[in-house]
């Protein structure tokens, strides 16, 4: 559902899955309007319960539809955690070690002495 802020006139959109959770809410708790907060200035939106409800006609049935596949999901999660045991009981493979490196000579770490000219200067500045 696509609204306009009142304030700064943003568009922004309100998902099915929000608009599902907002009809819920205003359901439980029995209210008229629900409070769209606009991702630019973050400020409340009004948005009324039948203005949602004729976006989501449907919006019960859609409520128990979730409901019936979120137990559906316990059920087949409480099964994978009883095999995720079974699955632990077989040894695991260690990864390949690396080889470590020697360090590198006490004399490749002092620093460069400068290049310079023949006259005493730092090459690389020359005058126009």
């Amino acid at each position: 559902m696509q609204l306009r802020c009142t304030y700064c006139q943003n568009m922004f959109a309100i998902s099915r899955e929000d608009m599902l959770a907002a009809l819920e809410h205003m359901e439980e708790n029995k209210q008229v309007y629900y409070d769209a907060h606009c991702p630019k200035c973050r400020r409340a939106n009004r948005v009324e319960r039948a203005r949602m409800e004729r976006f989501f006609p449907d919006w019960k049935k859609a409520i128990k539809v979730m409901e019936k596949e979120s137990t559906a999901a316990e059920s087949t999660g409480a099964e994978m955690a009883a095999a995720a045991p079974k699955a632990a009981a077989q040894p695991e493979k260690k990864p390949a070690s690396k080889r470590k490196r020697k360090p590198a000579a006490a004399s490749a770490k002092q620093p460069a002495a400068k290049a310079t000219s023949l006259k005493g200067k730092p090459a690389g500045k020359k005058k126009k």
